[in-house]
């Protein structure tokens, strides 16, 4: 089930508007078309979002029972498979074996989507995970003797293609439709993306350089090699549900398996200091969906996000994992430094002083665009509320440079 907060919503342009390509069939867009270069400030849905999270803490304690279960069996697993390598850290899984409920209600806002498929999560430790048949012939069947199997998830042909998979002939047919925009109406466009949607086991293999273990997985998991996360963070992910549960919906338990405790370390600092500030630039209200001159506002806005994601990307999260990597899986301690230098704080000051700016022209810009009251002030609330989270991103990863540079000049 997807959600779609009706507020007041303005479009790029009328030409984005009639080329929109449904990448969520389920859940069109309501676009009012502007002048070009427009962007979007959307309404939060607070009281949409405070009745989910409410739902969510009245519901907390079944799903803790049912998460006490699920920790149950993976001790059970990670001891019988002690001698391959696999380990499990109850008290770090305890901590929170159930996403909270503020965390879940973001993640609905965020994605549009009711689907949480990591409300109930844990961890596993596997000191070599690059040999896959750990997963395919030691992990997946004990777990399957336990009652746990792997959840279905929808993947579109193209993403499947990319990992390998060869289209039937049909499937080619469709695809040729869908590029040469051969479809009349959005549903007709719909009918085409649902057509090439396959349902396919909930696993993603992250992980560096290990298509040339595809031949160690059962036929149906070949195409659930994926890759790494562009910060550098590896790890094998799925989701289970019980094999009794014939519910339409039923409870997914998702499981990381990462390579040990310091790599777990890395993972826990690097969401705290880095990664939890980064995603709150993905959370504004401006849309700059389908802007394409990186010359206009828009354009600038996002390219400054991503400048600011790069640094970070590549000044502590990308040495944060590797450090826990090396530790964990080839036992080397010795640790890349994290620091940034007074050329890296006056970029990381510059690309802040732009994005304030082009917010702000890109509220100026979608005043003018319209005379409608209640419009006006909801445009003037987002402002507010984006100016607020920018100021919140930049604090938090300016406290970010302070802490690792002192750690930095500890170590000299």
């Amino acid at each position: 089930m997807n959600v779609n907060f009706l507020i007041p919503k303005f479009s790029n342009s009328v030409q984005n508007a009639q080329n929109s390509h449904y990448s969520n069939p389920v859940m069109p867009s309501k676009l009012s078309p502007l002048k070009a270069d427009t962007v979007s400030f959307t309404g939060s849905g607070t009281k949409i979002a405070d009745f989910l999270e409410g739902q969510f803490i009245a519901d907390n304690p079944r799903l803790l029972r049912i998460a006490t279960t699920y920790l149950d069996v993976l001790e059970s697993v990670a001891f019988k498979l002690k001698e391959k390598g696999f380990s499990f850290d109850r008290a770090y899984c305890e901590l929170s074996p159930v996403k909270s409920p503020a965390a879940r209600t973001s993640k609905i806002v965020r994605s549009g989507s009711m689907k949480v498929p990591d409300t109930i999560r844990a961890t596993l430790y596997c000191n070599d995970p690059y040999d896959l048949a750990k997963l395919n012939d030691e992990l997946l069947p004990l777990m399957k003797q336990r009652g746990y199997v792997l959840a279905d998830t929808k993947m579109s042909v193209q993403d499947l293609m990319k990992r390998g998979y060869i289209p039937t002939d049909d499937e080619i047919k469709l695809l040729e439709k869908l590029k040469a925009h051969d479809f009349s109406t959005p549903q007709e466009e719909m009918e085409l993306v649902l057509k090439l949607t396959k349902y396919v086991p909930d696993l993603d293999i992250r992980l560096e350089d290990v298509s040339d273990q595809i031949t160690k997985l059962s036929p149906e998991l070949r195409y659930s090699i994926g890759k790494p996360q562009k910060s550098g963070y590896e790890d094998l992910q799925m989701r289970f549900i019980r094999d009794f549960d014939k519910k339409k919906n039923p409870i997914q338990h998702e499981l990381i398996i990462l390579f040990g405790p310091n790599y777990s370390a890395a993972k826990h600092e690097e969401s705290s200091r880095i990664y939890n500030h980064l995603r709150k630039l993905d959370e504004l209200n401006v849309d700059t969906a389908g802007v394409s001159s990186t010359q206009s506002n828009a354009g600038k806005f996002e390219r400054y996000i991503d400048l600011v994601k790069q640094m970070f990307r590549g000044k502590v999260s990308q040495k944060l994992f590797l450090n826990g990597k090396n530790k964990d899986y080839a036992d080397i301690p010795d640790e890349a430094v994290i620091n940034f230098s007074p050329e890296d704080i006056n970029l990381f000051e510059g690309y802040f002083n732009g994005l304030r700016l082009r917010l702000s022209n890109l509220h100026k810009e979608a005043l003018k665009s319209t005379d409608v009251s209640s419009v006006r002030r909801q445009l003037c609330k987002d402002y507010k509320a984006d100016k607020d989270t920018i100021e919140n991103v930049y604090n938090g990863l300016k406290d970010a440079i302070e802490h690792y540079n002192y750690q930095a000049d500890l170590k000299k």
